[in-house]
């Protein structure tokens, strides 16, 4: 039997049903893999809350996922069972098997442990593409990420050393050591007022800023950029925050981008979300270089915590209340 978690409505993590079901029924293309750890992701607090627009219920979240290959289909070449993969699915990764195209998944060596790749998937592929095709970053430049010390944010610390970029990072008075560790360098936005300390740091600003938040925050990492600066926009985190509907919170973080990308001036505003019309464009490539990095020890991510798949709401509550150091994984 398969067990996966269901969000049949929008609402709080109690819109979480964990259910059973007979195995996914695998076609002729498809890889059926026994999940061994899954990612949650902002994205999938926004899916259960009903601010992603276009989404069918019911609908089981998950962005990512490692695990073995359990059956293929008859066309499968390229895996056999027992074989240690890593997919990512966008929505499907809350649940014990899934049927997947081989075309979209990458091998993993065996003795990489699932919760390490897994927190690799979305976190280190969203920061490479963050740095290398949203924002155009070479080594020796200089980038800004807000939640430094989330899943992303130390990820882009972590990528961005290996890439040789200089990454400042907003977070909090208590979590700054995080940053530094990670080879960053840390800017208190409880603090200090986060634009007057980058110019106060760089003289001009940074070449790019990373923008997970959007809101009423978008205009201030605007300020931060230098005059041919990339502000990069690529989660809305403020829809979470406080009351309102966060469907209508969504759209007014694009108004405020649309708004910004229309300025005078030679500085770029753009988007980047990881979504399921991504797969293929060079994402699979990116994936299998990450693990490789892993492989090789350049990058060590950070796991905040583990839970079982039955605790899929506490893991959510933990990322949206908490917002914890690294990456929350589900073991099924």
């Amino acid at each position: 039997m398969n067990k996966r978690i269901v969000i049949k409505k929008t609402g709080g993590i109690d819109a979480l049903e964990l259910i059973e079901e007979p195995l996914p029924v695998l076609n002729v293309t498809e890889v059926r893999v026994r999940v061994r750890a899954s990612g949650v992701a902002f994205g999938d607090i926004l899916l259960r809350k009903g601010a992603v627009p276009g989404t069918s219920y019911p609908v089981t979240p998950g962005y990512d996922i490692v695990g073995e290959v359990e059956a293929i289909g008859t066309a499968v070449t390229r895996f056999k069972t027992g074989d240690l993969v890593a997919g990512l699915p966008v929505t499907g990764g809350y649940t014990t098997f899934i049927c997947l195209p081989e075309t979209e998944l990458v091998p993993v060596p065996a003795h990489l442990p699932p919760a390490e790749v897994v927190s690799v998937l979305l976190n280190y592929t969203t920061a490479f593409r963050l740095l290398t095709k949203a924002a155009n970053l070479k080594a020796g430049n200089s980038v800004l990420v807000h939640g430094a010390a989330g899943g992303v944010g130390t990820a882009v610390l972590q990528v961005g050393k290996v890439l040789g970029i200089r990454v400042y990072g907003t977070v909090s008075t208590a979590k700054m050591a995080v940053v530094q560790q990670q080879g960053g360098i840390p800017v208190d936005y409880t603090r200090t007022d986060f634009v007057a300390e980058i110019r106060r740091l760089t003289g001009e600003g940074v070449d790019a800023v990373l923008d997970p938040i959007g809101g009423t925050n978008l205009s201030r990492s605007y300020d931060a950029l230098n005059e041919r600066g990339t502000l990069v926009l690529f989660g809305v985190s403020s829809s979470l925050e406080g009351g309102g509907n966060p469907t209508i919170k969504t759209l007014k973080t694009m108004a405020r981008w649309l708004l910004l990308k229309l300025r005078f001036d030679a500085r770029r505003v753009v988007t980047s979300f990881i979504s399921s019309t991504d797969k293929g464009v060079g994402i699979y490539d990116d994936m299998a270089m990450l693990i490789q990095l892993l492989a090789e020890g350049k990058i060590k991510p950070v796991i905040a915590k583990t839970f079982p798949l039955a605790e899929a709401g506490k893991a959510q509550a933990m990322l949206e209340q908490e917002k914890p150091i690294g990456k929350l994984v589900l073991i099924p």
